[in-house]
């Protein structure tokens, strides 16, 4: 009897076998094509150990997978990093940290410190909803640069690439911008290093000299606040500096319009003293604030002093104006030996160096002119002191207030009026500078710059016929007076009258005058009270 049990069970391990060879097959070849692709294939687990290591990974990295799996990135010599030098092992490793699949540059450092950049494609492996592991798919970069060029030049006409005109970086799609370097490496144009080609570094050579010969200037012409001084380091040192023949310095006499000698270096004296200077080309070029450069004066016929120059040895002039803000105050001449033709990036330069001689020209002027008001100031004050208290006599003490004040502060005139003993009206006791119709105008007790002053307050007033404070505005500007300065006079702490300064020009009292002249209102109170008090006490004797 034929045993259908055993046929069943027969069959069964035929389809059975047939099956599992079909997969093992199947298994096999899949096994093939990843052993075979170029790519490198690799499987992390989700407790971080590397299971699959394919011909590729180890074509790229020299790592067998015997190296490798098994083992965590913490475990064998080949470390994964990001763009930004992070570890990115865990990543691999973690449900969250690669919860769908993503493209990524990495970086892979081998055990000889060498680094690969790879595009890696990066899926999480899923079965049954369960998370077991991480696939990483990565491919050297270096292959693929060739094509970016060809890439971008069939995109070019698809877009446009916003680069910043002045920091070079460029715009990305998401608004954010790069450098324009990275922006490029990150495109597969290969790692970038700086140079500088010869028409840039000639260009930034010339500008170090020119920034040291323009610090060593500086430098040296603010080592000073002297005029004289400060004019002989000028000349001096644009000669040394800028390797000229000779320089000189001429201010502008505005009153003679003409430019006068101020100081010279490497110039004979019959030179320098040849003649004044009035009507040259480049002076009226240079004083309408242009640089000019005579290229060579012996062929200039119709240069004045042609001759001399000649004579000389002086071939080049270059004239740069001495300006400060938008005044010239003079003019800086250079000289040289043999014809040089100086470029727009020279004039810059030395116009440079000349805004900064002016400004100290300016400086050591304002300095010594301070220096010598002050100075001026005080001889005044002792004179003026030394001179009231001479005499006892009021009347003279009075008379030689306002004559002495105005000669000093460069006014038009000056007035005393004294309280009266009621202390309500104030008398006119002295005068210098006004005419007797504008003197007899009218009571001026209640103006009310007089009524300030009388309250210890100086009052200074800029243009007379627009402040509210001058009553007589029409006998003042008959009188042509523009600005009035209003002083108490005090004496033992007590207001005994006022002080008015008149000017016949618009000014602005610094608060130096203001201060001097009221330190001097103060000796004259003093004087005028001792004059009183011995007149006072001669008539009492008399009786």
């Amino acid at each position: 009897m034929y045993n259908y049990n055993a046929f069943w069970i027969s069959l069964y391990e035929k389809y059975f076998n047939h099956i599992e060879t079909m997969f093992d097959n199947k298994l096999k070849l899949y096994h093939r094509i990843l052993e075979n692709i170029a790519d490198g294939v690799c499987l992390v687990s989700p407790d971080g150990r590397i299971r699959y290591w394919n011909r590729g990974a180890v074509a790229m990295t020299g790592l067998a997978p015997d190296k490798v799996i098994g083992k965590t990135c913490h475990e064998h010599s080949l470390r994964v990093e990001d763009e930004e030098g992070n570890a990115f092992c865990d990543s691999l490793a973690s449900r969250d940290g690669v919860r769908r699949s993503l493209q990524r540059n990495l970086f892979l450092t081998l055990g000889d410190g060498r680094k690969i950049l790879v595009e890696a494609n990066i899926s999480p492996l899923h079965r049954d909803n369960t998370f077991e592991g991480t696939i990483l798919v990565f491919r050297e970069t270096a292959g693929f640069k060739g094509l970016r060029p060809f890439q971008l030049r069939t995109e070019k006409l698809e877009r446009l690439i916003p680069i910043c005109g002045w920091c070079k970086m460029i715009r990305l799609d998401d608004d954010t911008w790069e450098q324009l370097e990275t922006y490029l490496g990150g495109q597969g144009f290969g790692d970038f290093t700086h140079s500088m080609c010869p028409v840039c570094a000639e260009k930034i050579f010339s500008k170090r000299i020119y920034l040291e010969s323009y610090q060593n200037v500086c430098k040296a012409i603010s080592t000073s606040l002297s005029l004289a001084e400060v004019l002989d380091l000028i000349v001096t040192n644009v000669v040394k500096v800028m390797n000229m023949k000779a320089s000189l310095v001429r201010l502008l006499n505005k009153e003679k319009n003409q430019l006068e000698i101020a100081a010279s270096c490497g110039l004979s004296e019959s030179y320098v003293n040849k003649g004044p200077v009035e009507y040259d080309r480049s002076v009226d070029d240079a004083l309408a604030g242009k640089p000019v450069s005579i290229y060579d004066i012996t062929e200039d016929k119709s240069a004045k002093y042609r001759k001399e120059a000649e004579k000389e040895g002086i071939r080049t002039i270059l004239s740069i104006p001495l300006r400060v803000k938008e005044e010239v105050i003079g003019l800086l001449r250079m000289y040289t030996g043999e014809p040089v033709a100086y470029t727009d990036e020279d004039l810059k330069f030395l116009a440079a160096i000349a805004e900064q001689a002016a400004i100290a020209i300016m400086n050591a002027r304002h300095f010594e002119r301070i220096v010598s008001r002050e100075r001026e100031y005080l001889d005044i004050f002792q004179a003026v002191t030394k001179t009231i208290s001479s005499t006892l006599n009021v009347h003279e003490v009075l008379d030689m207030i306002v004559r002495m004040i105005p000669a000093v502060m460069r006014l038009k005139a000056a007035t005393i009026r004294l309280l009266d003993d009621s202390g309500e009206r104030l008398k006119l006791v002295a005068a210098h500078g006004l005419s007797e119709r504008y003197l007899g105008r009218g009571p001026v007790d209640e103006e009310e710059n007089i009524r300030e002053a009388l309250n210890e307050k100086p009052v200074a007033i800029y243009d007379v016929m627009t402040d509210e404070r001058i009553t007589y505005k029409k006998e003042t500007e008959q009188e042509g007076i523009k600005s009035v300065l209003t002083l108490p006079i005090t004496a033992h702490g007590k207001v005994i009258g006022v002080l008015r300064l008149l000017t016949n020009v618009h000014r602005t009292f610094s608060q130096d005058e203001i201060d001097f002249t009221v330190a001097l209102a103060e000796q004259c109170g003093i004087a005028i009270e001792n004059a009183r008090m011995y007149e006072k006490l001669n008539h009492d004797r008399s009786a």
